[in-house]
């Protein structure tokens, strides 16, 4: 097809090709890479605004010629012929309408480069758009997008830095220069950036634990950023509790107990506050402080039989075996006879009893303290049954020493079927153990 063109223009001498064929084939070469050029490289800066003074009626004919250069380029790029969409987009630009038409041609012009995979020449495009139209989010959008692609790490934070000047609430961008900044290793400004975004998105828990992050990067302690943040939305339970969990970090209990204080008066049902207040003053050996957390908890639901098998535990920790029994009843109740809720009842037992032999001087067991024991071996086997498979070996272990014998029931008097432990220590326990 070139050859028939160029022989019709008369730029080709038949006769001569027959004598000097490398001659033919050199020019064939050359004008085919010269008609290509111009799509191939990024046109220059100055033809932007090469427009020479025209007559009126020259204006409109260039005005008309735009216009359908446009809408050619326009129908070029819905139909996917985006070599033909460059060459109308590039003819409305020679022809002096980059300005009239900055907001459909630059856009349309860089992406139709793109998509032929002339990314400089698409980056050309974006940029003489943001010359008429600097805060045009789509050209930033896409120049920042082009750069990247050329591997301009630099260049393509700085558009999306402009972006978000411009679109304030574009979290993607933010997503992206929050990247590129940590990938170039720029923790302050990333520090900036994330804490932009947690202005646009505040309850993005992404970007809080990034932002955390991002300070502890840079060597700087985050808390007065978390104390601010709380302080400045004190209705923000998430926030308070971040700062506590943080303050707990540095062991400083005394402020994190404060801060708690001040959740849990502002937000009476913010569960977050009392279970951190319990678990923290477990951790630290604040047994009654967590034991008054837990009960305020379970207030707030009174079928949590988890937050009743931990109230079991702090009490059965402080030596309150009638308080943990209480609880650890409720558990079962409320878990309806669930495996763990069961083992806990039988803790209580198994550690009252035990602990009420080492109060002796001789260190032995009664038969009181046996009775106790049977009942805890009665709740392992319970809990072992419904799925808790820890409470066997305490199990085997009270069936094998601890439990009556049959000796131990011999000596009781034999009317008796049915027995319920005596003395100080069990006073407390109304259960009962029937005769083996």
């Amino acid at each position: 097809m070139v050859f028939k063109t160029y022989k019709k223009m008369g730029l080709i001498n038949v006769k001569s090709i027959n004598y000097y064929p490398i001659t033919y084939v050199a020019l064939l070469i050359l004008t085919t890479t010269l008609l290509l050029l111009p799509m191939c490289a990024p046109p220059a800066e100055t033809q932007v605004e090469t427009t020479p003074s025209l007559t009126e009626a020259e204006l409109k004919k260039r005005d008309r010629d735009c216009a359908i250069a446009m809408s050619n380029g326009s129908e070029y790029y819905k139909n996917r012929d985006f070599v033909s969409a460059v060459r109308n987009y590039r003819r409305a630009v020679d022809l002096g309408c980059g300005e009239e038409y900055a907001s459909e041609l630059y856009l349309w012009f860089g992406r139709a480069y793109n998509e032929i995979g002339n990314t400089d020449s698409a980056v050309w495009a974006f940029q003489q758009g943001l010359r008429y139209l600097p805060e045009d989010k789509d050209l930033l959008e896409n120049i920042a997008y082009s750069v990247g692609r050329l591997g301009d790490t630099e260049r393509q934070t700085y558009y999306y830095e402009r972006l978000i000047e411009v679109d304030p609430k574009n979290t993607e961008a933010f997503g992206t220069l929050a990247d590129l900044l940590r990938e170039q290793e720029r923790h302050d400004d990333l520090i900036q950036v994330l804490t932009q975004w947690l202005e646009a998105d505040p309850t993005n828990g992404r970007v809080q634990s990034e932002l955390i992050a991002a300070y502890d990067v840079a060597g700087k302690d985050p808390l007065s950023f978390m104390r601010r943040r709380w302080e400045d939305s004190p209705d923000n339970v998430q926030w308070g509790i971040d700062y506590a969990q943080k303050l707990i970090e540095n062991l400083d209990y005394a402020q994190a107990y404060r801060t708690l204080e001040s959740i849990i008066q502002r937000s009476p049902s913010a569960r977050e506050a009392y279970q951190l207040t319990a678990n923290t003053a477990l951790d630290e050996g604040d047994i009654d402080r967590a034991i008054l957390a837990f009960e305020q908890l379970f207030a707030l639901n009174r079928t949590d039989f988890r937050t009743a098998q931990e109230l079991s535990r702090a009490l059965l920790r402080n030596g309150d075996y009638p308080r943990a029994l209480e609880w650890a009843e409720t558990a079962v109740r409320t878990s309806n006879s669930g495996g763990e809720a069961l083992y806990i009842r039988a803790e209580v037992y198994y550690t009252a009893a035990d602990d009420c032999v080492a109060s002796r001087d001789n260190g032995l067991s009664n038969f009181q303290d046996k009775l106790v024991f049977n009942m805890a071996y009665d709740d392992y086997r319970s809990a072992t049954e419904n799925g808790y498979r820890r409470a066997r070996t305490r199990a085997d272990f009270l069936e094998k020493n601890l439990i009556p014998s049959k000796g131990d029931w011999f000596l009781q008097p034999a009317d008796l079927r049915v027995f319920k432990p005596q003395g100080n220590c069990y006073s407390w326990i109304t259960r009962s153990v029937r005769r083996s």
